[in-house]
Parts: structure tokens; C-alpha cells; sequence
């Protein structure tokens, strides 16, 4: 475990982990939340210059952008949200932020400074981004 959110009055409760095999911020990442489904997938590029070069050519071809280039605290990676056509969110994810090593400790966001950690220039919650799904399990 790379990063992990925790919640509640006293944080004792987990909502969201980082899992890493690898030296990668995550490999596959885990919310908690009242419903099931897929948040989004990601599509990792080389750096900064190609998010904003993709924002530009979402730009040029009206592309839904949920989430305009930011910067994540959680991973440090650079990021651009964005839907396709069939309404699948979709990420943009560049810049590996650090590399893991075996002994590192887990780095912990609370609620206090949950949005920093999603999007941290802002620091803010962006509309829906913790509540859509864009496939959701069937029940």
C-alpha cells in the first residue's frame, strides 16, 4: 500500500487505498463509497507538455472535460479527466510523482485535506467527480 485515505471522527476508517507491485505510485486503486461501478480508466503519457497537449486536442475536438490538467497530491501525477463519446470517464496520467521503495511508509490523506489530495491546486471538489460512475455493477 502506497497511499491511503481515512475517514471518520477519529480516521480509523479506510476509503480508499494505492496498491503498488511495481515502483509506481499505484497500480490499481480501491474507493469506498455507496455504490459500485468503474470511476474511470487511465492512460499513462510521458509528461506535463503532453497533458496539456491533449487538453488541446480535446479542445479542438469538443471533448467533454470533466476535470481541466491538474496535479494530484495523491501520486503527484499530472492528470486531465475527461468522457468519451460513450460517456466513459477517462484519464490522461503523467509523471510517475515518486518511486516506491520497499520500506516506504504508507503516506495517509484525511478528510481534512481529502480535495488537496484529489486536485491540488485547487484544493477543491469538482462536481461529481467522487459520485459518478461511468459502468456500473450490476446488482
Amino acid at each position: 500500500m502506497t497511499e491511503q485515505v481515512c475517514v471518520g471522527p477519529d480516521g480509523s476508517l479506510q476509503a480508499a487505498t494505492w496498491l503498488a507491485c511495481s515502483s509506481t505510485p499505484h497500480d490499481i486503486a480501491f474507493v469506498a463509497g455507496p455504490d459500485i461501478g468503474m470511476h474511470h480508466a487511465a492512460f499513462f503519457l510521458d509528461g506535463w507538455s503532453d497533458i496539456l497537449r491533449a487538453a488541446d486536442v480535446m479542445g479542438m475536438n469538443n471533448v467533454k472535460i470533466d476535470v481541466t490538467p491538474q496535479r494530484h497530491g495523491i501520486t503527484r501525477g499530472e492528470t486531465i479527466y475527461f468522457f468519451d463519446p460513450s460517456g466513459h470517464r477517462l484519464e490522461t496520467f503523467a509523471g510517475l510523482g515518486y518511486f516506491v521503495q520497499p520500506d516506504m511508509p504508507t503516506i495517509t490523506w484525511t478528510e481534512d485535506n481529502l480535495w488537496r489530495g484529489i486536485f491540488y491546486h485547487t484544493g477543491e471538489e469538482s462536481g461529481s467527480f467522487t459520485t459518478a460512475y461511468t459502468l456500473a455493477a450490476s446488482k
